[in-house]
């Protein structure tokens, strides 16, 4: 079964391939069950080697990669799925391409659109709260609480999510928690993602 309890969404940034390999590395030792791969910056090229990087380490730990919007990349280099958008290639086209076995995540930032999910594994509904990227487009808890009790599918909470948010999310039907920021900018990340994991176990 798919473990999306601890979701990290990782970008290389600032760091060089060794430093955020060891970042990533640190985080599944605290808890990561699944990384996105997610570089908006590099080239097909530099994206697809650094997925093959990523893939290696994921692999070595037995917990799945998905690459971000890129469908050509995760199938290049045989990712163990794909994380759509809604202005993404339509969830059906993926599937299709894809085949049965491999995993698809779809981003959901409205309860109606749950009208569009057919072939999808799992939603990441967000952002919960203002990121950087996304100032404008919180999805209101009672609208997450409204998608979880409506989706036939594993639902995972993301945007914005540090320690203080998981007790906000209490209570709640959550696959998982996707975090970013509370993991890639941690100076301990395996500590960062072990007191996460604890925090949404006891939600």
């Amino acid at each position: 079964m798919l473990d999306l309890s601890l979701y990290l969404v990782a970008s290389r940034g600032n760091l060089n391939d060794e430093s955020f390999l060891q970042h990533l590395e640190n985080a599944i030792k605290g808890g990561v069950s699944i990384i996105q791969l997610r570089e908006k910056t590099l080239n097909a090229r530099e994206f697809y080697e650094l997925a093959l990087k990523v893939k290696k380490l994921t692999r070595a730990y037995k917990i799945p990669l998905i690459i971000n919007d890129r469908l050509d990349i995760a199938l290049a280099m045989d990712a163990d799925g794909v994380h759509l958008g809604q202005e993404d290639l339509e969830v059906k086209l993926a599937r299709k391409l894809l085949g049965q076995e491999k995993i698809i995540g779809l981003s959901l930032k409205k309860p109606k659109q749950l009208d569009f999910i057919a072939g999808a594994t799992y939603l990441g509904c967000g952002a919960i709260k203002p990121t950087p990227t996304k100032e404008s487009e919180v999805l209101a808890l009672k609208d997450l609480k409204k998608i979880i009790a409506l989706s036939p599918l594993p639902v995972v909470a993301i945007g914005g999510i540090d320690e203080n948010v998981v007790h906000e999310l209490k209570g709640l039907k959550l696959a998982g928690i996707a975090v970013v920021r509370a993991i890639m900018e941690a100076k301990n990340p395996l500590l960062a993602a072990r007191r996460l994991k604890k925090l949404f176990k006891e939600c």
